[in-house]
C-alpha cells in the first residue's frame, strides 16, 4: 500500500510556495501527517541556571495541564502527549480519577483535542534519585515498575494507544557504578510485566533511548540498537512485536547517528517504531530539544522521507525545550517547519526512482543532483 494517494501527492504538487500557519495546518491534515506535543513542551522552562523558571516573573503564565493545552490548541494542534503524574495527586502518588475525568469530558472536549500517548515519569521523585526499574533498591524497582503500570491504566481509561518508557535516571555517573548486564535484566524484567499488562488493554510499548543526561556517564539504554536489543528480549518472552521504540531525533544527534538511521535499523531488526518524538540539536551535543527544522535541513528532510518510506502512520510530537521563548509561538513555529520539510520530504518520495538510480551510482553529486534542487529550490 502506497504511504500517500495520488490525491495527496497532486495536493502536495498544487504547493508552489512556503507554507505559512494556515497553509501549514490544512497540508498536514491532508497529506494525514500527525503531530502532537509532549505536555511540558507547553510549560514553564527551567534548569540549573533559572531554578525558578524562564516565566516565573510573569504572573499570567499558568503550569497546569489546562493551561498546556490551550497553550499547544493556541499554536495550531489538536493533540498532546502525558506524563502518568499529569493525572496523579502527587507526583508517584495515586491516580486522580477524578482530575483525568474533568480533562477528558471538559477542558480536551471543549478545544477539540486528544492525548495521543502516554510517557513515564520515574526520575522527577527524589526517591528515584539512584534508578527506577534499574534502582539498586528492590522495593523501589518495584515502585518504579508500578509506575508504568499506572501509566498503562491511564492509557486504557483515555483509550490512548502508547505507553512509552525513557528511563531518565536509569544508568550512572560513574565507572564501576553499577553491573551494567544486571541493570539491562531488571529494566527487562520490568518491561515484560508492563507489555503483559499492554498487550491485555491492547496498547503498544515503547522504549526511548538517549546516551546520556540527567545520568552523566551513561542511560542504561543509551542508543537505538540497545533499545532494539532490549525491544526484543521483551517480545521473546511476550510473543509478538507489542513492544518497539520512541525515536527521539535529537538523541540520534547525540548518539552520533540520525534519526534516519534509527528508523532504518529498527525496520531490519523487526522492531516497530511507534513513535517519533521532534526537536533539533547539534551533532554529538547535549539534548538541546531546540524547534524542529532550525539546524540541519538536509538531515530533517531525509528524516520525514525516511519515515515515509518505511510507512510511518503515527505522531511526530514534539519535545522541545525553549527556555526563552513563547512556547505557544515555539510550538507554532516547529509545526509550521514541520509541514515545509514534510513538503520537500514529499517531493523527494516522488523522484525515489531517480534517487534510487543515483544511488546505484554511489557517489555524492549523483545524489545531490536529484535532492539539491529540492533542497535549496
Amino acid at each position: 500500500m502506497a504511504h500517500f494517494s495520488s490525491d495527496q501527492l497532486a495536493f502536495a504538487r498544487s504547493q508552489t510556495r512556503y507554507l505559512g500557519r494556515a497553509e501549514a495546518i490544512a497540508f498536514l491534515r491532508t497529506m494525514d501527517i500527525k503531530m502532537s506535543v509532549g505536555h511540558w513542551s507547553a510549560g514553564d522552562f527551567c534548569d540549573r541556571f533559572a531554578p525558578p523558571g524562564y516565566h516565573s516573573d510573569d504572573p499570567s503564565f499558568k503550569g497546569d495541564f489546562e493551561a498546556q493545552c490551550r497553550r499547544t490548541h493556541a499554536a495550531g494542534i489538536d493533540a498532546i502527549e502525558i506524563h502518568q503524574s499529569v493525572f496523579e495527586k502527587t507526583l508517584n502518588g495515586d491516580i486522580d480519577w477524578p482530575a483525568l475525568e474533568r480533562a477528558r469530558d471538559g477542558f480536551l472536549s471543549q478545544l477539540g483535542m486528544r492525548i495521543t500517548a502516554c510517557n513515564v515519569n520515574t526520575w522527577t521523585n527524589p526517591r528515584f534519585r539512584l534508578g527506577g526499574p534499574c534502582n539498586p533498591n528492590a522495593a523501589l524497582r518495584r515502585a518504579a515498575t508500578d509506575e508504568i503500570l499506572k501509566a498503562v491504566e491511564i492509557a486504557q481509561a483515555l483509550k490512548l494507544p502508547i505507553v512509552s518508557v525513557w528511563p531518565g535516571s536509569d544508568g550512572a555517573d560513574y565507572h564501576f557504578q553499577i553491573d551494567y548486564q544486571q541493570a539491562l535484566e531488571w529494566f527487562t524484567e520490568a518491561l515484560v510485566t508492563a507489555n503483559r499488562a499492554c498487550l491485555k488493554a491492547g496498547i503498544k510499548l515503547a522504549i526511548e533511548p538517549k546516551p546520556y543526561e540527567p545520568r552523566e556517564l551513561y542511560m542504561i539504554i543509551p542508543t537505538a540498537a540497545s533499545a532494539i536489543l532490549v525491544a526484543q528480549r521483551v517480545n521473546q518472552a511476550c510473543g509478538g512485536t507489542n513492544c518497539g521504540l520512541t525515536i527521539d531525533y535529537g538523541h540520534q544527534k547525540m548518539e552520533g547517528t540520525t534519526a534516519s538511521t534509527a528508523c532504518d535499523l529498527a525496520a531490519y531488526a523487526g522492531v516497530p517504531v511507534h513513535k517519533f518524538d521532534i526537536n533539533d540539536a547539534r551533532q554529538g551535543r547535549n539534548d538541546q530539544d531546540c524547534m524542529f527544522g532550525t539546524l540541519s535541513i538536509p538531515e530533517s528532510v531525509e528524516y520525514l522521507f525516511t519515515t515515509f518510506v518505511r510507512d510511518y502512520r503515527g505522531y511526530y510530537s514534539q519535545d522541545q525545550f525553549t527556555y526563552r521563548d513563547d512556547p505557544t509561538r515555539a510550538m507554532e513555529r516547529s509545526m509550521v517547519n514541520l509541514a515545509n520539510l514534510a513538503l520537500k520530504a514529499v517531493r523527494v518520495f516522488e523522484q525515489r526512482p531517480a534517487l534510487e538510480k543515483a544511488r546505484a551510482a554511489g557517489t555524492g553529486p549523483d545524489v545531490l543532483d536529484v535532492v539539491s534542487p529540492i533542497l535549496v529550490g
